[in-house]
């Protein structure tokens, strides 16, 4: 498949560019099992299962859902899951993920004093945490007729500036506001789409007796069918985005800020497409 060679620089850059553009992007999948709903997610469903995939947003968060419609426990293995680009996997599970956060507290009422005197008091009190947390097993546990939702990793450095403009359609846009600009759009099929990956979900169910475990495994692929380049019009000023349409993401691309030092940050295949994870202490 071809592809866009871009080299990720872990250098930080210290001076920006105020020339900025932003990019927005519809994805589209050729499974035959699978379908998009009315948000426009895409949705996998059978007689057990119910999963399907948000990406709207910035950078393409990778939002995952999974209902359990069977009457037994339904469990999600991340670590047997992949986010797969170039035919490199990147595991769904990170095992420790940072934490920060910060405290705060007041209180007022009676005390009861050993000497049976009672008196009125009242603080306050403020602080800030910080540190690592060891995250489960990488499993999530779905009781019958529920779902878990998580957003394990994102995307980022899209090397999309790399598009000649002469590739480009140049379309009239009506921004929210009812003015009307000028954008470029391009369109793709599966063969020449500047970005294609894979999902690779693994989910079983556990035998009560013996604790056996039985697999089932949902495989899904995406790739990037249209690209519009709309320069300094940002999502609050597009219709598309604000319907946070689940086959729907965006870029914001700043001149001098796209090499900048990306902390825990995998790079990966001849795209350059970057993986961030974006585990919360309580995603699993």
């Amino acid at each position: 498949m071809k592809r866009i060679l871009f080299v990720l620089s872990v250098v930080a850059l210290f001076s920006l560019s105020s020339c900025s553009s932003y990019y927005y992007s519809v994805l589209e999948s050729n499974d035959t099992i699978g379908e998009k709903n009315g948000n426009r997610d895409f949705v996998i469903e059978n007689d057990s299962v119910f999963i399907s995939y948000c990406f709207y947003g910035e950078d393409a968060p990778i939002s995952i859902t999974v209902y359990n419609k069977m009457d037994e426990p339904l469990f999600v293995d991340w670590q047997r899951s992949a986010l797969i680009i170039d035919d490199v996997a990147t595991s769904y599970y990170q095992e420790k993920a940072p934490i920060q956060g910060q405290t705060e507290s007041s209180y007022s009422g009676d005390a009861y004093r050993w000497n049976r005197n009672y008196s009125i008091t009242d603080g306050y009190s403020a602080g800030s945490f910080a540190g690592e947390i060891a995250l489960p097993k990488g499993v999530s546990f779905i009781p019958p007729k529920s779902k878990v939702e998580s957003t394990p990793l994102r995307l980022s450095n899209f090397p999309f500036d790399r598009i000649p403009k002469d590739q480009y359609t140049r379309q009239k846009f009506a921004k929210s506001n009812s003015s009307v600009v000028t954008v470029r759009v391009k369109k793709f099929t599966e063969e020449d789409t500047p970005l294609a990956f894979r999902s690779y979900l693994s989910l079983y169910t556990a035998d009560q007796d013996n604790g056996k475990r039985k697999y089932s495994t949902f495989e899904s692929s995406f790739y990037v069918s249209q690209l519009i380049k709309t320069g300094n019009v940002s999502p609050a000023s597009f219709d598309a985005g604000k319907k946070q349409a689940g086959d729907f993401f965006y870029v914001h691309n700043v001149k001098g800020a796209d090499a900048g030092l990306i902390v825990g940050a995998v790079a990966i295949g001849a795209a350059g497409i970057v993986i961030e994870s974006t585990l919360t202490p309580n995603s699993y």
